[in-house]
């Protein structure tokens, strides 16, 4: 197809959630396995800077606390720091005082690393639903400015169906667009078929690991072409096809793992990718 290589006018927006492989498991057992996510976050770097493209980088405290040279090295390459909790757990694990401490424990921790303040949270899972949605105030009253949690399409561990797709200003409704607010949700993307009405996620993940490239890169034209960014995210571990294989993990985690590097590579190749508050601040 004729241009079809030439990139789109919209910026679309690139996040990366900075957790070891193994930090699906509990906290407890952490210790036990072996560290890679510096080697395998500093790749995605490397094929950031070659493309001079930003993203949002959100952290898993943990992470931070322990290397905290990495952090300094995401933020010295000039992308954004954001909060992806402490102890990588999902809320609907959490009360809301749990949540909090969870989340004030992050914060400290990569706001004394990058003398800066943190605005951006992505809850583990994608784990702020109507059930969980009292999670959105504590982000507010915590100095927070924007979430990247709601993805809607209904999976068994996650999503919000009825949400809205694109970016908007959400409050303790989290369906609907609060115009009044200043709270920004970015959802993750997905493709909405015609016809059936259903929301297929595309947002990356494990989604570009299934589908073929070419569905991906249609998806994400199609939403450029109504003029929406498409909100992208990968965990470094997903460049990483050598890692530890323990039964604890789910098979989709290893699925197709050596796919990833080259799609992402292509990825940003076709489109134009920014970081969150690059798009907020234009928004």
């Amino acid at each position: 197809m004729i241009g079809d290589s030439i990139k789109s006018d919209v910026t679309n927006i690139l996040t990366i959630d900075v957790e070891d492989w193994y930090m699906d498991t509990d906290i407890s057992t952490w210790d036990s396995y072996e560290d890679r996510v510096v080697q395998s976050t500093q790749k995605i770097l490397n094929m950031l800077e070659e493309t001079n493209t930003k993203a949002t980088f959100f952290v898993v405290g943990y992470v931070a606390e322990q290397f905290p040279e990495l952090i300094e090295d995401i933020k010295a390459k000039g992308h954004e720091l954001g909060t992806h909790g402490y102890s990588h757990t999902s809320i609907r694990k959490q009360t809301p005082l749990k949540f909090e401490e969870d989340l004030i424990k992050s914060l400290r921790i990569l706001e004394h690393i990058v003398k800066d303040k943190i605005k951006g949270h992505r809850a583990c899972e994608f784990s702020i639903s109507e059930e969980t949605s009292w999670a959105i105030e504590i982000l507010q009253k915590n100095g927070l400015k924007y979430d990247s949690s709601v993805f809607p399409v209904k999976t068994h561990l996650y999503g919000v169906p009825d949400a809205p797709l694109y970016p908007y200003r959400i409050s303790s409704d989290i369906t609907i667009d609060n115009p009044e607010g200043d709270f920004w949700e970015l959802p993750l993307s997905v493709y909405k078929i015609p016809i059936m009405h259903k929301n297929i996620p595309i947002a990356g993940g494990f989604y570009i690991r299934l589908f073929p490239y070419c569905f991906i890169k249609h998806a994400m034209k199609k939403n450029n072409k109504m003029g929406h960014p498409t909100i992208f995210y990968i965990h470094p571990w997903e460049f990483d096809p050598t890692q530890p294989r323990i039964n604890e993990l789910s098979w989709y985690h290893y699925y197709r793992l050596s796919s990833t590097e080259k799609k992402f590579k292509r990825l940003l190749k076709d489109f134009k990718f920014s970081s969150m508050q690059e798009w907020i601040s234009h928004a």
